[in-house]
């Protein structure tokens, strides 16, 4: 195994497009060898240009399903809701024909919901033909929060759980949803492609600087292990 794909850009456009050419060959790629595809993805502001764009490809969309790399636990139309902004993103595009799988399911917490999570993603096309990540400034990617309770179960790279329970009390980045849902390692180690957005020359630092830490402090170092596997999309400037 080698080291990361490492690709990085001098600007924002450059990076959004080439990021979305490799998510869509990715999803294609799937499609023409089995008829489906499936893609987890990350909320917040990072993938965002690249999903909207993404979802003008002229896939065979009812061929996909998608799915959350993590949720915070509150219903759609709810304040924080990664499903409204995937729904978002995908709105009045041919994206809107993918089969979306949310993890929220009504139950009172994202650890009483973690059964009927995993029954709903065992129907789509596993491992995942796609994972797509961003990461916070204080090293967290997908709900993987430095020392939350249940990181260490969810970074367990034997773990049999596509899913698991976080805990981010007195995570600041977190803000008032500590309740959370998100993919285990071993998932999105699973995946057959791994990408990590970082679109400023800030979050690279903070990325560099993670491979030199714990991993509790800093969990994004635990996508180091995938080798090249993982594809860095990032701004050098």
């Amino acid at each position: 195994m080698g080291s990361t794909d490492l690709r990085l850009f001098q600007d924002t456009p450059s990076l959004v497009t080439a990021a979305t050419d490799h998510l869509s060959m990715i999803l294609s790629d799937a499609l023409d060898q089995r008829g489906r595809a499936s893609a987890m993805l990350s909320g917040g502001s990072s993938p965002k240009p690249v999903y909207e764009r993404l979802a003008q490809q002229p896939l065979a969309w009812n061929g996909v399903a998608i799915g959350l790399v993590d949720e915070r636990w509150v219903p759609a139309g709810k304040p924080g809701s990664n499903a409204d902004f995937i729904r978002g993103c995908f709105a009045d595009s041919p994206a809107e024909r993918a089969h979306f799988v949310p993890l929220f399911n009504g139950h009172a917490s994202a650890t009483d919901g973690l059964e009927a999570a995993e029954q709903a993603l065992a129907l789509m096309a596993q491992p995942f033909d796609l994972c797509v990540l961003g990461m916070g400034m204080d090293g967290h990617t997908a709900s993987w929060f430095p020392r939350s309770g249940g990181l260490e179960a969810a970074l367990d790279p034997n773990s049999e759980a596509v899913v698991t329970a976080i805990d981010a009390t007195g995570c600041e980045v977190a803000g008032d949803h500590t309740d959370r849902m998100t993919l285990t390692y071993a998932a999105v180690a699973a995946s057959k492609h791994v990408v990590l957005l970082l679109p400023s020359a800030a979050k690279l630092a903070v990325f560099n600087d993670a491979m030199t830490r714990d991993v509790l402090d800093a969990p994004v170092k635990a996508l180091q292990s995938l080798g090249d596997r993982l594809t860095l999309f990032g701004l050098d400037t």
